[in-house]
């Protein structure tokens, strides 16, 4: 769909002594026009979190967090910059569930050259044709539910299923940790688990299992390495991971991050408790120890962090690890970044970028205004001043790659004679263009009109996508001094279904904020072109 300013009509015919002013008139219209432009590209990107929209941000997940996963695993998993690589682990699905939603700015509008045709009548205003929205038949078109739907209902779910399964867990080590004998300490709360539980910590509870064989040494270096994971708050980096691995469960790389975490807590916390002198000998040889007499049959949330974790091998090796940590692979995010981000934009070329700043619109726009007066010069010497009967100017703008390089012509082109003043049942005067256009509540422009049309548009259950009929349907409503949508009609039509369906969809506009002129209220006049695929 599209909405487009509505004709004028006129012979395009002046009097020699209001050439200059038509002239002006031209340029404040073609000012207008160019202003509307920028508005409308900046409102056409709704935010419409559909089903559909929902399964292609979850798609678009998958090669950042992949990217950023084979970073960690070829570059930095073999480094000992291990706060480093927890930062890295915890902020990549952030970053990977953010760059899908990002604008794409680096990549300005004009990089789209493109053609506006502008056509003046005696009345000296601009009419602008917006670009065409197209449509084709979605879910409302078959009874039941489409595959999008089945897909969206099957992810929601998974994420429901995995955020339920997450909040049991925590409250069941809640429910745990108050029922087993506790002692409370300055920073931490002891809990003696009777070998329920192999050592382990949650939140600021250690699970201790007073069962195991352990020297007072050994003891002391376990609770230390308890503290750390206590005091550096591992519990909640973990119930982060698993928050986005419910969020990102079809995303196979999300179920990758909370193993590398974890493996990363430990060795953090290795750290913090070999790092006596004392220690330095005893500690590895204590690690593969109670590794090695750990109970398989032992059964514990996943949530907990145990000091037998898996990976003992790495954690001795990384321990007994001297080599100096290699700062350039630390820098190895920012390419990945920014490669991610220029595939991106360069994606979404064709949908444009940002709005240049106010300075830049007014020295197009004044760029615009200088070339359209020059243009209209060279076109009256054409015609030795004289306005060729039958005939209107019509300004043909085409945009270059970057502002400054418009190419501007003025040709004459046939108008058919005017027709008859449309007017409301009321015998009111109904206008094409006003100082105030017509706005939706909230606002918007025509963006937002045409988009909440488009949402509005449902195929009749009797048509699918092989059966629907293929082309535009124009159709025109009125919007009179009272914001009241009214006089909707078909101007051409398609098929009487999908006839009937546009109508609708436009009968379901909201009240709009009338359009104002001279600062009273008016019924302003709109033409829909719907494009059918």
């Amino acid at each position: 769909m599209s909405l487009p300013l509505p004709r004028l009509s006129g012979t395009g015919r002046l009097p020699p002594l209001c050439a200059a002013q038509a002239t002006g008139r031209l340029s404040r219209q073609l000012v207008y026009a160019a202003r509307t432009r920028w508005q409308s590209h900046l409102q056409s990107r709704p935010v419409t979190m559909s089903i559909f929209s929902l399964l292609i941000w979850l798609v678009g997940t998958l090669l950042p967090l992949g990217a950023l996963w084979l970073v960690y695993r070829l570059a930095l998993r073999g480094e000992r910059c291990f706060g480093y690589n927890r930062a890295f682990l915890l902020l990549a699905p952030l970053l990977a569930a953010a760059l899908p939603l990002l604008p794409r700015p680096a990549l300005p509008l004009w990089l789209n050259s493109s053609t506006v045709a502008v056509a003046t009548s005696k009345t000296g205003v601009a009419a602008v044709l917006l670009p065409v929205v197209q449509t084709e038949p979605v879910a409302a078109s078959s009874a039941g539910w489409s595959a999008w739907e089945w897909l969206g209902a099957v992810y929601l779910a998974g994420v429901a299923l995995g955020l339920g399964r997450l909040a049991w867990q925590v409250g069941r080590l809640w429910w745990l940790a108050r029922r087993l004998p506790r002692e409370v300490r300055s920073s931490y709360v002891l809990a003696y688990t009777g070998g329920q539980l192999p050592v382990s910590s949650f939140g600021r509870v250690v699970f201790w299992d007073e069962t195991a064989h352990l020297l007072p040494a050994e003891a002391a270096a376990v609770l230390t390495h308890e503290l750390a994971h206590v005091q550096q708050r591992h519990t909640f980096d973990v119930l982060w991971l698993e928050a986005w691995r419910a969020v990102l469960w079809p995303n196979p790389f999300a179920h990758l991050l909370l193993p590398a975490l974890r493996l990363t807590h430990e060795l953090l916390a290795d750290r913090a408790a070999a790092g006596g002198a004392s220690q330095e000998m005893v500690y590895p040889t204590l690690l593969a120890r109670l590794a090695a007499q750990q109970l398989s049959g032992v059964a514990y949330s996943t949530l907990l962090q145990p000091f037998t974790f898996s990976f003992t091998l790495t954690r001795i090796a990384m321990l007994q690890n001297q080599v100096p940590v290699r700062r350039w692979k630390q820098w190895l995010v920012l390419p990945a970044l920014g490669g991610l981000f220029f595939l991106g934009s360069h994606a979404a070329l064709a949908q444009g970028g940002p709005v240049p700043s106010a300075a830049q619109q007014k020295a197009w726009q004044d760029d615009i205004a200088r070339k359209t007066r020059i243009a209209e010069r060279e076109d009256s010497i054409r015609t030795g001043g004289k306005y060729e009967p039958g005939t209107t100017q019509q300004v043909n703008i085409i945009y270059g790659n970057k502002p400054g390089e418009a190419v501007v012509t003025v040709t004459r082109v046939p108008v058919r004679p005017a027709p008859p003043q449309p007017t409301t049942s009321g015998g009111k005067k109904v206008f094409t263009y006003v100082e105030q256009m017509p706005q939706l509540p909230g606002g918007g422009g025509q963006a937002a009109i045409v988009n909440t049309i488009r949402q509005n548009v449902e195929y009749p259950k009797s048509m699918t996508k092989g059966n629907t009929p293929k082309g535009k349907v124009f159709a025109q409503f009125t919007v009179n001094e009272k914001g009241e949508v009214r006089e909707t009609k078909i101007v051409k039509g398609l098929n009487p279904a999908l006839d009937n369906a546009v109508l609708a969809s436009i009968q379901q506009l909201p009240r709009f904020e009338p359009g104002r002129q001279d600062g009273k209220p008016v019924a302003v006049s709109f033409t829909v072109p719907v494009t059918f695929l």
